[in-house]
């Protein structure tokens, strides 16, 4: 992808990385194809670090894909320790069937959901994010998880996993309805302070 080949140019510290391109290729689709634009939106999500806008905090989202991942990680530490707070029981569910971040709230995180989630329901969370700032992605993570968790404590790694790859379907009858999900995200409270007292 052409964008991708000038931004490691551009910005030699992260250079090119996985899910790049499907933040690139969103991004282009919602320009109308138009890569000039698709590329400085793509470098301002990545050079803007802990901009706060009234009560949304932006982390920039270089640390996602530069050398040992530092702000993804960070996410996914925060993100699993909200998981048990807010869900113990599917938290220790998954703990027990030994279910790898890496199968799922990675790839969930460091696309911005574009690898795993169809595409209306793409769209809708990152105007949230947009809105309300990159830690929406705790809120819609947790809210995906609750309305869906008793048919994920029925079933081992193996059945977690092919949910998980099912929710790409734009027909997944398992994953809940748009307007379901953002409403139920916008339940989970999560405040900047707590998320900051939580570090990797």
């Amino acid at each position: 992808m052409n964008i991708l080949s000038v931004f490691s140019v551009f910005n030699e510290k992260v250079g090119y990385c996985q899910s790049m391109n499907f933040i690139v290729g969103f991004l282009q689709l919602m320009s109308g194809a138009n890569e000039k634009e698709t590329f400085w939106v793509f470098a301002a999500l990545l050079a803007t670090s802990n901009l706060n806008h009234y009560e949304s905090k932006f982390d920039g989202l270089r640390g996602f894909f530069k050398k040992d991942f530092p702000l993804l990680n960070t996410y996914v530490y925060q993100f699993l320790e909200i998981f048990r707070d807010e869900l113990p029981e599917l938290f220790f569910h998954f703990i027990e069937i030994g279910i790898p971040e890496l199968l799922w709230i990675n790839k969930w995180i460091q696309s911005l959901f574009l690898y795993s989630f169809p595409l209306g329901l793409c769209i809708r969370i990152w105007d949230n994010i947009f809105a309300q700032g990159t830690r929406f992605m705790f809120k819609v993570g947790i809210a995906i998880l609750k309305l869906t968790q008793h048919e994920l404590l029925q079933l081992d790694i193996s059945g977690v996993n092919e949910v998980f790859i099912s929710f790409k379907d734009e027909k997944c009858k398992l994953l809940p309805g748009i307007e379901l999900i953002i409403a139920e995200s916008m339940k989970v409270k999560i405040s900047d302070e707590k998320l900051d007292l939580i570090r990797a």
